[in-house]
């Protein structure tokens, strides 16, 4: 059998996602690869900076303050994300991941928030969070005369809490004030999916508001903007548009999921103990014909027989081979027990994170296995009438 889906998520351990490097409440906190590149970024552009203010500083300074500020981004990202996390729990979803990234870092839940009002609190959250760290380096710089380095790395947390407060609550997904300016129209309107295509249309609002703001204003004054500007707004103009236009694909296809029905698609399956022999579920398929098997362990669901491994296992070994050693583990995330509409699609989704297939569990009767395939074509088809 293959490793618990536990396993991933060690200290250390590699995910889909980064690596994981702790946790909080249970929850991993993973850094994407891609921290490591504005990281340098970070390190590159600000070790010049403080050399340029701090003159007289030996190297050694210099490098420690601008460690210093990239630590401190670092951790001011991840309150950010914590943020939305711990408010979350609460209000009925459990974060499943935390993870800082190239662009800030983004939290995923087991589930979507229950209503607007939730929504809204968990979005507003982060950059409160920011706000308020804002607010602690104003008093720290404020409280005495610290030195010249230690200035530097107050300020910078200053402006950069403040700017990523502001900008995140743009009115404009796939930033918060986004979240936020779905929920509202949601709670206005009864229908969560208009609000999410108002906020992913005021994002692409924002990205030409950005650009008009940062390159045209410039340009009509009859000044050249900076290269290095118009370098970072074009990357994150680019990033806050492909996040609306995934939203927006993502309401058309939960339009199409809402006459989604996952007993239509799903396979016959049998339950066998994980003790059985491949020869028992030989039997057993004899009789009833062509199925998935799935194997159980004290009335708990942990694995599937993989098809292509059983085959391989000669007809004199098939009595003495027990199934758990020709199976697949089953992530609790492939165990899905919605069986219709939008959510029957969010919980295929999450199943796809950790395998191909996925087991309908209907109040402790198992009604067969979906391919995720097989529900992406439906979809299809139903995109298309």
């Amino acid at each position: 059998m293959n490793r618990p889906a536990g396993a991933t998520r060690r200290l250390g351990a590699r995910t889909t996602s980064g690596w994981v490097i702790g946790r909080v409440g249970g929850t991993p906190v993973i850094l994407a690869p891609s921290w490591l590149v504005i990281a340098a970024v970070l390190v590159f552009l600000y070790f010049p900076l403080v050399r340029g203010i701090v003159p007289g500083a030996s190297v050694g300074t210099v490098a420690a303050t601008t460690g210093a500020f990239v630590v401190m981004l670092f951790v001011s990202v991840l309150l950010h994300e914590l943020a939305h996390g711990l408010t979350a729990r609460p209000l009925g979803a459990q974060p499943r991941e935390y993870v800082v990234t190239f662009w800030g870092g983004h939290t995923s839940f087991d589930r979507e928030l229950p209503g607007a009002w939730s929504s809204a609190a968990v979005s507003v959250a982060g950059p409160a969070a920011n706000a308020v760290l804002a607010g602690l380096a104003w008093a720290a710089l404020q409280a005495g005369t610290p030195s010249q380095p230690l200035q530097l790395v107050l300020w910078g947390a200053v402006i950069s809490n403040a700017f990523v407060a502001g900008f995140n609550l743009l009115p404009g997904l796939p930033l918060d004030g986004g979240k936020v300016l779905e929920a509202l129209v949601w709670k206005a309107t009864g229908d969560r999916t208009r609000g999410t295509v108002v906020a992913a249309w005021g994002g692409r609002v924002v990205v030409v508001g950005v650009l008009l703001v940062v390159v045209g204003r410039p340009l009509l004054q009859g000044h050249r903007p900076d290269l290095g500007t118009v370098v970072w707004v074009a990357l994150l103009g680019s990033f806050l548009w492909a996040g609306a236009s995934q939203s927006l694909r993502a309401v058309r296809v939960e339009r199409s999921a809402r006459d989604l029905d996952l007993r239509t698609l799903a396979a016959p399956a049998v339950v066998l103990p994980t003790s059985a022999s491949l020869a028992d579920a030989d039997a057993v398929l004899a009789d009833r014909g062509p199925a998935g098997v799935v194997l159980a362990h004290d009335g708990v669901l942990v694995a599937l027989l993989d098809p292509a491994a059983a085959a391989h296992v000669p007809p004199a070994r098939r009595a003495t081979t027990a199934l758990h050693a020709v199976a697949r583990t089953l992530a609790p995330e492939q165990v899905v027990s919605v069986m219709a509409g939008p959510a029957a699609l969010a919980a295929m989704a999450r199943a796809q994170g950790h395998g191909p297939v996925a087991v309908l569990l209907d109040h402790g009767t198992v009604l067969g296995v979906v391919e995720v395939a097989r529900v992406a074509a439906r979809l299809g088809e139903q995109g298309r009438r």
